[in-house]
C-alpha cells in the first residue's frame, strides 16, 4: 500500500493506492503539517502502508473543510468474510488539538494494519483444513 499525496482535481480518487486522498485533502494537509518531525512521521508511515495489500484507507475532508475522516477497508472487490467496511475515524477536539493530522492518519494505518493481520491469519488456516478438523 502507498499513500499518495499528489494534487489531482478536486472529487478524484487515486485507485490502487494504500490511501486514497484528492486535492481537497493534500491542500488541508499541507497547510496543517508545519514541523519537519511530522512530516518524517508521515513518510514512515507512507513506507509502512507501501506494504499492506489487504487494506487501504480512503482519507476525505469533512463539509467543515477542515476536519478529516478516514474510510479503513478491505481492498477486495468481494466482502471479505462479510467485512468489506472495517472502521470509520472522524478527527475530534482531541486529535486536532493533540494527535494532529498525522497523528490521525496514523491511527487509520494501524487499524489497517491489525485488519491486514487478521486477514493474513484467516488465509494461513484454509477452509478446508477448518472443516476437516470438525470432522
Amino acid at each position: 500500500m502507498e499513500i499518495n499525496l499528489n494534487t489531482q482535481t478536486p472529487g478524484s480518487v487515486n485507485f490502487g493506492m494504500a490511501i486514497h486522498s484528492n486535492e481537497v485533502v493534500n491542500k488541508t494537509l499541507r497547510a496543517r503539517i508545519k514541523k519537519p518531525s511530522e512530516l518524517e512521521k508521515l513518510n514512515k508511515i507512507v513506507e509502512q502502508q507501501a506494504k499492506n495489500d489487504k487494506v487501504d484507507i480512503n482519507l476525505m475532508i469533512m463539509p467543515d473543510g477542515k476536519t478529516l475522516s478516514a474510510n479503513v477497508y478491505s481492498i477486495d472487490n468481494d466482502d471479505y468474510l462479510g467485512f468489506k467496511f472495517f472502521k470509520n475515524y472522524t478527527e475530534n477536539i482531541f486529535t486536532k488539538l493533540f494527535k494532529g493530522p498525522v497523528g490521525f492518519i496514523e491511527k487509520a494505518a494501524k487499524t489497517a494494519e491489525k485488519q491486514a493481520a487478521k486477514m493474513r491469519e484467516i488465509e494461513a488456516d484454509t477452509y478446508e483444513d477448518i472443516f476437516n478438523k470438525m470432522q
